[in-house]
Order: C-alpha cells, then sequence, then structure tokens
C-alpha cells in the first residue's frame, strides 16, 4: 500500500509522529544489485536487472540498467534531489504465490514512488522519465507493448506526467541515470544484441554489460 503524509504522521505506537521527527530522520539508501566503481566516470555505478531497483539521497553516484522489452522508470525530486530507477519485465502478476515480485509493473512502480516520497520526495514535485519496452523477439505475445500501456495508465491514474520517454522500436537500450540531477543517458544497442537480450528476458535475463558510445548516446 502507498504510503501517504498522514500514514507517516500517525505510524509511532501513540498516534502521533511530529514532523520535526519525520525531517529529522535520516534514511538509507537503497543500492542497485551491482556495485561497483567505474573509473571512466569516476564514481560508483549502482548496476539493477530485472525486478531490481535503486533509490539514492543526493548522491553523485550514477544508476544503470539494460533493457530489451523491459521498463525502467526513472523518477526524481528536483528540490530535495531524491531519485530512483526500477527495472520491470512484466505489468501484472498472474500467479498469486508471486504476487509481491517487483519484476512486476505495479509493485515496481509502487515501490519506487514510496521509497523516494519517505525521503522527503513530494509527488507534485516528482520528475518520471521511462524508457525500453522494445520488441528485441519476434514473438506473438508483445509484451513491450504491453508494458507500455501498462506504464501510461499507471501514471494517468496516479495523476503523474511522464517528463520524457524513450519506448518502443526494435532495439534494446543501455540506460544511465544520474539520480540527483534527473539526467539520463540512452544507448540504443547494436542489433547483434537483440537475441542474446531477448533470451536472457525470457529466462528472466541473467547480468548483461555493454559499453556506452559516446556518439551513440541520447540525453533526456
Amino acid at each position: 500500500m502507498r504510503t501517504t503524509s498522514s500514514d507517516l504522521l500517525n505510524s509511532n505506537d501513540n498516534g502521533q509522529y511530529s514532523a520535526d521527527r519525520r525531517q529529522g530522520e535520516i534514511l538509507t539508501d537503497i543500492p542497485g544489485g551491482t556495485n561497483y566503481y567505474d573509473s571512466h566516470y569516476n564514481t560508483m555505478i549502482h548496476k539493477i536487472n530485472e525486478g531490481g531497483f535503486c533509490v539514492l539521497s543526493r548522491s553523485k553516484h550514477i544508476i544503470m540498467t539494460t533493457l530489451g522489452s523491459c521498463i525502467s522508470v526513472c523518477m526524481y525530486d528536483p528540490q530535495v534531489r531524491v531519485g530512483g530507477m526500477n527495472h520491470f519485465l512484466l505489468p501484472e502478476c498472474r500467479g498469486v504465490g508471486d504476487s509481491l515480485s517487483m519484476r512486476y509493473g505495479i509493485n515496481a512502480m509502487e515501490t519506487l514512488f514510496n521509497e523516494i516520497i519517505k525521503r522527503g520526495g513530494k509527488k507534485s514535485r516528482l520528475v518520471v522519465k521511462a524508457f525500453g519496452a522494445g520488441k528485441v523477439v519476434n514473438i506473438t505475445n508483445d509484451i513491450g507493448a504491453r508494458n507500455q500501456l501498462f506504464l501510461k495508465q499507471y501514471v494517468a491514474d496516479e495523476g503523474l506526467t511522464l517528463a520524457t520517454q524513450d519506448l518502443g522500436g526494435t532495439l534494446p537500450r543501455g540506460v544511465l541515470f544520474y539520480p540527483s540531477t534527473g539526467k539520463v543517458f540512452v544507448k540504443h544497442l547494436r542489433r547483434a544484441s537483440d537475441v542474446k537480450i531477448g533470451r536472457q528476458e525470457e529466462q528472466f535475463r541473467k547480468k548483461i554489460s555493454k559499453e556506452f558510445i559516446a556518439s551513440d548516446i541520447k540525453l533526456f
């Protein structure tokens, strides 16, 4: 369930939670699944895969992922400089036992939103950017298109706005996100990568690493 301001105000034992106490609370960052120092960018990289997410506060670190038919949403509050990225594979859950998995869009979006709000973000200030949903393998069931429909409906239902998007097409993408500034760099990967990434998605994908080529990178 989404965290609201009233939930926060009533979250302690006696039903009272002062604004001063809430503002003074320090929540730790939520790092990516794989973290390493990158000498090229001269900072730490937080790499997330399917079902992963990362939220950082006032950090110069970078969040990175690689996408085929999956979608990653980058969300940040420019005033408090808190931002994060998720990576979901499917729009909805069809199995009861797996209903809370972060590889499903609804869980991934709710979790990302809540964790940013907990760290001082405000809904009215949130900037949302979305990437991925490519049709990288020739299969009848276009997961990328379904993911797009889910995301756009979710954004509309929640009263949010997509500041920018790079969705669809037939190429996989590499995404770099600076959560403290909101800048996103996207690389459309070579066509030879498609089959490999598509197969990995069908198997809930294993880790994949691609280099960014400066001339092919777009800034969002």
